[in-house]
């Protein structure tokens, strides 16, 4: 195994950058030198796998950068990029993209390794970010990176560059109640596409944010062992649902947390819950599930006491961790701690009060 930033097909690409901008310009132009047509044309879709291995599978803020810049790519090629996490062995990973089964794969420089097999075979693209991500491509595909190089190198001179770095990088790192410092009316770099479909729930879009925080702290990276993913904590199996099929993109991710969301409110308002109580009991749910909410709402009923009225869910909820409780023939799931149930959503109430609070539209 080699390290990527030993690989000297990495250690060339900066250099071939600089021959790129020769070559770009018609009187040095040398028939020697043969450049292969670019894969990239307007239209084309790639698709693209981001390793998982080691520190972007935990610093989600680096995967969300990673997204935003890929798409600004992208646009500026006109072409669509298809990117998703990738959680398989590394190996498995480095087969797609010798197979052409993927054409680029986003790993870090410094951690993740090249096996020996592909080393001669591969080229990576200049740092994608101080974290020194890079793009990899087959050889026969070095284009993409010259492409991206020329293009890296011109927007990091750009504000649009330096206020995606703040963006991802520079405004997520208080801990407590808050994200981050709040300004210029942005929670997160999400605020766009939670907007855009908050219209689907009917709630603020800041009380969707609060929730998209405590789900992943903005995260796009973040996996859960139950297999719930990204921003909203959202399963593949509950997006698809909604027609969904890549919860690894942001937008879909936020919006297929939303559908669901949605689907919840309808099923408790139906019920007859009060507009006070319909969104504890919807994010009650959306945190343990519907399963869970029914044990809940039965002991409630068995207690006489209205299930649709948060504060008694609140108040029966401990009583799921007695066995004198759970082991009635009516509570379906069994034991149920519920503390984080509980915290889950005073903790998002509490957090978009302070939203409230400090974004006056």
């Amino acid at each position: 195994m080699k390290k990527i930033w030993r690989n000297k097909y990495f250690q060339y690409s900066v250099s071939f950058t600089v021959a790129l901008l020769f070559f770009l310009v018609p009187n040095w132009e040398d028939e020697r030198y043969s450049v292969p047509k670019s894969v990239m044309f307007s239209g084309d879709t790639l698709t693209c796998s981001v390793m998982l291995e080691h520190s972007l599978r935990t610093k989600g803020h680096s995967m969300g950068y990673l997204f935003a810049l890929m798409q600004k790519f992208s646009d500026y090629k006109q072409c669509t990029i298809n990117m998703s996490p990738n959680k398989s062995e590394p190996m498995s990973q480095w087969v797609e993209l010798s197979t052409g089964k993927t054409q680029m794969l986003i790993l870090n420089g410094r951690t993740d390794s090249v096996p020996n097999i592909f080393q001669d075979i591969v080229v990576a693209s200049m740092p994608l970010n101080d974290n020194e991500d890079v793009c990899v491509v087959k050889k026969e595909n070095y284009s993409i990176i010259q492409d991206l190089n020329f293009w890296l190198i011109h927007f990091r001179l750009t504000d649009e560059y330096n206020q995606l770095q703040n963006d991802y990088f520079k405004k997520y790192r208080i801990k407590g109640v808050l994200a981050r410092t709040i300004s210029n009316r942005i929670i997160s770099p999400y605020d766009d596409y939670v907007k855009k479909y908050a219209n689907i729930l009917g709630w603020d879009w800041k009380l969707i944010t609060s929730l998209m925080y405590q789900e992943s702290k903005f995260k796009l990276g973040l996996m859960s062992h139950r297999g719930a993913v990204g921003l909203m904590q959202i399963k593949q199996e509950v997006a698809t649902k909604f027609g969904i099929d890549n919860i690894y993109d942001p937008e879909s991710n936020i919006k297929a947390g939303i559908m669901h969301l949605a689907r919840l409110q309808k099923m408790y308002r139906k019920m007859g819950a009060d507009s006070t109580d319909l969104k504890r009991l919807t994010l009650a749910a959306y945190n343990c599930g519907e399963g869970r909410m029914e044990d809940c709402m039965e002991l409630a009923r068995q207690s006489n006491l209205n299930p649709l009225e948060w504060g008694n869910i609140a108040k029966v909820i401990p009583l799921l961790r007695d066995k004198e409780y759970y082991s009635k023939e009516y509570i379906k799931l069994g034991r149920f701690n519920g503390k984080e149930t509980l915290r889950f959503v005073e903790d998002i109430m509490q957090r978009y009060n302070e939203y409230c609070n400090l974004i006056i539209e």
